[in-house]
């Protein structure tokens, strides 16, 4: 059997992007609809979501790739019914629950992206060389 390479390929590197993107789309779209809905509980909610989706994103992925991939999604959502559509009707409103929403998100988006990278602890594999060694030196001699 052949090794399998420490990173990822190019394939499952697009699907992870995609899929936090959509994922992002999906949250901008029930965060849209529901901002307004009891003010501003729905407008807290829907940016803790946020904020939530984005930083787990940031801790889970290795780099700001998912994170930023989910936040596009949340945001090009946003923009989208932001903006006038047919009929001139609109989802998200000029008022202060409108803009509360509209730069909050990017603003708690921005915030998880910018923060440095966590380092996470190394861990040796199971069984490893390194961990036998070491416990084979720390045991006294008779």
């Amino acid at each position: 059997m052949a090794a399998s390479s420490a990173r990822p390929g190019a394939l499952h590197r697009i699907a992870v992007l995609a899929l936090a993107s959509l994922g992002g789309a999906v949250i901008g779209l029930v965060g849209s609809f529901t901002h307004q809905s009891l003010p501003p509980v729905g407008l807290l909610l829907g940016l803790t979501t946020v904020g939530l989706y984005t930083a787990g994103l940031r801790v889970w992925g290795d780099d700001r790739g998912p994170a930023l991939a989910g936040a596009l999604g949340i945001s090009a959502v946003a923009l989208a019914l932001a903006s006038p559509g047919a009929g001139a009707s609109v989802v998200i409103p000029n008022n202060w629950l409108g803009y509360g929403w509209s730069l909050g998100l990017m603003l708690i988006a921005l915030l998880v992206i910018a923060w440095p990278r966590v380092q996470r602890a190394h861990r040796r594999p199971a069984g490893s060389i390194e961990e036998s060694a070491s416990e084979e030196k720390e045991q006294p001699a008779p």
